[in-house]
């Protein structure tokens, strides 16, 4: 182990989701100990075995960006560590290449180099922990609940989610005026016909609960069935897996829509061959 008697070479990686506003923002520390350079991007855990880890859902988090454009940081990321990982490198080219980086129009960037932070004392790894704590904020990714976790999968190994006319979270009027009825369905299919979705968790919840979602999916297929706005066959309710105390409750729910349980391999399929039916 190396520790640093006088102070390493620094910069801070950026990106400017907005170059117009020219807020950029830290997404990572870059070092160069004299003779070797290492570097620490967004959400990377010290010592973490896999290259990339879970970074580029901590980029697409932090800029806003849906978890499929996490490839724009993988790429990135892809080189920075590239250039962190060549032997012996001279700190002149690692500048020239950040110059070039800089000076190419890109959205990904560095400051530097820098040489005013108290490393001395440090090895790399701790230098890299003490320059990513002071400059680079990581978000905080809320935990989706396995429910919504594997919704979401249903959806996207189904390829709804990328088809026309696809809504999460809707809320419909059926009718008119006095009449009217709002129904609330956790994602609705448009074309080729109008195809609504519920989903029923049955796992880690109260009877109370269960029973608030039954009757919510209930009341949606009962009223969209009975003014003509969906046909029965497409009804669908997504559930994960059901404690023999609560099948009633899936009995129920059977007698007004087709049911699948969300962690079947053969859902997806049979989602994308009932939503394609004309």
């Amino acid at each position: 182990m190396i520790v640093f008697q006088e102070p390493p070479t620094y910069w801070l990686l950026q990106y400017a989701h907005n170059p117009a506003r020219h807020e950029p923002k830290n997404i990572g520390v870059f070092l160069h100990d004299g003779h070797f350079a290492r570097c620490r991007l967004l959400g990377e855990k010290r010592g973490q075995t896999n290259p990339l880890g879970e970074c580029p859902k901590y980029f697409c988090h932090a800029f806003g960006l849906n978890d499929e454009e996490g490839w724009i940081f993988a790429e990135w990321a892809n080189w920075f560590k590239t250039l962190a990982g060549k032997e012996s490198v001279p700190l002149e080219h690692i500048q020239a290449e950040f110059d070039r980086l800089n000076h190419g129009g890109n959205r990904f960037q560095s400051t530097g180099p820098c040489i005013d932070f108290d490393l001395a004392g440090h090895d790399a790894d701790s230098a890299l922990d003490a320059l990513y704590k002071s400059f680079v904020t990581t978000p905080i990714i809320p935990t989706i609940p396995p429910i919504e976790r594997d919704f979401d999968d249903v959806l996207h190994r189904s390829e709804l989610k990328f088809m026309t006319g696809f809504h999460r979270d809707v809320d419909v009027e059926i009718g008119e005026g006095s009449e009217a009825s709002l129904v609330h369905f956790d994602a609705v299919l448009e074309k080729p016909a109008l195809l609504g979705i519920m989903v029923i968790q049955f796992q880690r919840v109260q009877e109370m609960t269960l029973v608030t979602q039954v009757n919510n999916a209930l009341y949606s297929f009962e009223t969209s069935q009975s003014l003509g706005f969906l046909e029965p066959e497409r009804c669908i309710i997504l559930h994960d897996n059901t404690p023999s105390k609560w099948l009633k409750y899936l009995d129920w729910l059977a007698k007004r829509a087709t049911l699948l349980p969300l962690t079947d391999s053969s859902t997806p399929k049979i989602l994308q061959e009932i939503a394609l039916r004309p």
